[in-house]
């Protein structure tokens, strides 16, 4: 098929292909190739490329999922919604094995060489990996073509990975300039740059950002964020000061925030969770935690907190808080409290397997792997070969019956 008549029929690949720099050389990448007798393999179930794909990863078989995710700018299995998502998740998943050079020829294979028009998602994983290896100026790049090409645009998310990158690499004017050029303002922004003049010994560059943000006519928060912004930066300023061995100022600062703010938002509720936790305040933090809206992010600082505790914790709503399940279910399994985790985990999903309807709701495969993992360590091996076999079934399930088209 012609390069013309591609575009015409998907638009999803570039009309005036700039290549997106990706640190390497081309020639220096490793080729990838589909062999014919691979698209040969994929049988003829109505289930979507990108399902294959999603499976797989979620069975920790990257290898095979990359295999299959190059058959997606193939005109077979080209589709607008699909392609990118196919390309993002398996580069993602890259990224949290730390397959840097994996990432990267996957990353010019899909929008280099078969001129898929990327997303901001895309853009910014190859940054964070970039910024991972400490190679902050190639992430720059990246960032500076994205702006100039202006067919994809930096997000938060972007602001946020490379400012964190250039505080970690200690180039401060660099870190400010990058916040100046922000169209949308971001207070995780903002407050990367506190925790970083903070952690430099610089509290009073740390200050002015701070005091700037609390003034109306100075600040550039948007009015939605600001009570939310001002209770990071203070969970910022408590933090700093339990280092300085100044427990007095750190509480003084708790003592000041918004109770309700606390509750009510976990974001910043589980910011000053962790600082408390981190820093011995372990009454105090379980008082907080007894009266927040918890998200898994909450209870994961609980049980790293309190690990020879039982958490004080009543579920409400299983389609609510199905995920706060799972992370409870693998948290107890860590911990060894494994007959904890099979009653959980029995409570929980004894019915969500039986009906398709439910089988959303139902635990992942991370899930069935936290109980196969308890199970090894406290030496019931039968039963982990269950748990495998159930795990099996259940993905096979959700794969035929919610994923077929």
């Amino acid at each position: 098929m012609s390069v013309v008549r591609r575009i015409v029929q998907n638009p999803t690949v570039t009309k005036a292909f700039i290549r997106y720099p990706v640190g390497r050389e081309p020639c220096s990448l490793p080729p990838i190739i589909i062999n014919p007798m691979y698209m040969d393999r994929i049988d003829r179930r109505p289930i979507p490329l990108r399902y294959r794909v999603t499976a797989l990863i979620e069975m920790c078989n990257l290898d095979e999922a990359a295999t299959m995710s190059h058959l997606a700018v193939e005109d077979r299995f080209r589709n607008d919604r699909d392609t990118v998502f196919i390309c993002n998740s398996v580069i993602g998943a890259m990224c949290e094995a730390k397959r840097y050079g994996e990432v990267i020829s996957l990353f010019n294979y899909f929008f280099n060489e078969s001129q898929i028009l990327p997303n901001t998602l895309s853009c910014n994983l190859i940054m964070k990996a970039h910024c991972d290896q400490g190679r902050v100026d190639v992430a720059l790049e990246l960032y500076r073509h994205m702006v100039l090409d202006g067919r994809v645009s930096p997000g938060i998310a972007t602001y946020e990975i490379l400012t964190e990158a250039l505080v970690v690499a200690k180039r401060f004017d660099e870190a400010c300039a990058l916040e100046r050029s922000m169209k949308r303002r971001s207070f995780m922004v903002y407050d990367i740059l506190i925790r970083g003049f903070l952690d430099a010994g610089r509290f009073l560059e740390a200050s002015q950002i701070f005091e700037e943000q609390k003034e109306p006519n100075t600040t550039r928060l948007p009015w939605r964020e600001y009570d939310k912004a001002i209770a990071v930066f203070s969970a910022s300023f408590m933090r700093y000061w339990f280092r300085q061995g100044k427990d007095e100022e750190a509480m003084e600062i708790y003592k000041g925030l918004d109770k309700l703010l606390l509750q009510v938002n976990p974001i910043v509720g589980n910011r000053v969770l962790q600082v408390l936790v981190e820093h011995g305040k372990k009454t105090v933090a379980l008082d907080l935690f007894e009266e927040m809206e918890c998200n898994s992010e909450t209870l994961d600082i609980i049980f790293k907190g309190f690990s020879d505790t039982i958490i004080p914790f009543n579920f409400h709503s299983l389609w609510l808080h199905v995920g706060l399940y799972r992370t409870m279910i693998k948290r107890l399994c860590e911990q060894g409290r494994v007959s904890e985790a099979e009653k959980l985990f029995a409570k929980v999903f004894k019915d969500v397997e039986r009906d398709e309807h439910l089988m959303a709701a139902g635990p992942d495969v991370s899930t069935f792997r936290a109980m196969i993992n308890g199970y090894v360590k406290v030496g019931r091996v039968h039963d982990a070969m269950q748990m495998l076999d159930e795990m099996k079934v259940s993905t096979l399930r959700k794969l035929a019956i919610h994923r077929a088209s």
